[in-house]
């Protein structure tokens, strides 16, 4: 009984041993199939890719062969297009070297518009300008100087003068020592200024000196000597403390003056232009100034040189900022 269980485990066994290297060359066989399948599709996709290459340069050769005929169709031809247009350029040399010589403005044309009227360097004709000085006193100042020869200006300035203690003309007016005359008692009052009121005129006669020995400069740039003349009407208001015996009582009350000014003298200045469009003008000179009240019969006398009613000979000075047109 032990002989036949033996006997049978052992055929058991052999089949088994005799069986696994079967299956193992079986499977060996459909991994080297698989391989095979990959290797011919690789192959199939470079053989597309070869394609491909192939026929991309065909169709470039096809795309140039086309961009050459539309040249060729061209009604002109590049080389002869660029030498026209450096015979342009030289002949526009040419015509400014021409212009240089004789002094003539060079002459092009406005883009977008088709003018050809106006020169690229054209003389300014007229500046209008500011005095940023008299800002501080209350006093807007703007002035237009016209060009009459090439030499030669003429300004006229506006003035319009409002001035108060509420402002940056505070320190102005603090500065004033004034006084009227009181008819009740028969004495000259000083009194506090609370506002200054008017108008005026300036005008100027420049005489450009430079460009008689320079050409580089002309009107509006270089040293100037001007005739100065000046007139303004002024109303000056103030408060002065006063006391009423009949009333047994001071009141405040209210002073106003009308005040003329005449101002003539000779100013020498340098005006510069920045980047030809603005315009600097730095001047210094003498001034005779004769005031006159209404209320007075002639021009007044001994009052402070910085008092708005001073009639004496004075310095001028200041600065103009502006614009070239």
């Amino acid at each position: 009984m032990k002989t036949n269980y033996l006997m049978g485990l052992l055929i058991i066994v052999a089949g088994y041993v005799n069986s696994y290297p079967q299956d193992s060359v079986a499977n060996k066989m459909e991994l080297l199939d698989l391989k095979l399948q990959l290797i011919d599709t690789k192959l199939a996709l470079l053989d597309s890719k070869i394609n491909i290459w192939e026929t991309k340069p065909r169709e470039l050769e096809l795309m140039l062969g086309e961009l050459d005929k539309k040249i060729l169709e061209l009604d002109f031809q590049p080389d002869d297009f660029n030498r026209q247009f450096r015979t342009i350029d030289s002949m526009m040399s040419e015509y400014r070297k021409l212009a240089e010589q004789n002094s003539t403005p060079f002459i092009e044309s406005v883009p977008g518009t088709g003018r050809t009227d106006i020169p690229v360097n054209a003389p300014k004709g007229y500046a209008m300008a500011l005095n940023p000085v008299r800002v501080f006193e209350g006093t807007l100042e703007i002035s237009y100087e016209r060009k009459f020869n090439e030499r030669n200006t003429i300004e006229i300035s506006g003035m319009a003068t409002y001035a108060n203690n509420q402002g940056i003309s505070d320190f102005y007016l603090s500065k004033q020592s004034l006084e009227y005359y009181n008819e009740r008692l028969s004495i000259w009052d000083p009194y506090e200024s609370e506002n200054f009121s008017g108008f005026g005129a300036t005008l100027q006669w420049k005489n450009y000196l430079l460009p008689a020995v320079n050409s580089g400069y002309a009107v509006f740039k270089g040293l100037y000597a001007a005739p100065y003349g000046m007139y303004r009407r002024i109303w000056i208001t103030g408060l002065d403390w006063q006391y009423f015996p009949e009333e047994d009582e001071w009141k405040d009350v209210e002073i106003i003056q009308k005040l003329n000014i005449l101002a003539g003298g000779v100013i020498i200045g340098w005006q510069f232009p920045i980047a030809k469009v603005l315009s600097v003008d730095i001047f210094a000179g003498g001034v005779i100034r004769l005031s006159h009240y209404d209320t007075e019969s002639g021009f007044t006398k001994y009052k402070k040189w910085d008092n708005i009613d001073y009639s004496g000979v004075l310095p001028r000075a200041g600065i103009k900022i502006g614009i070239l047109k």
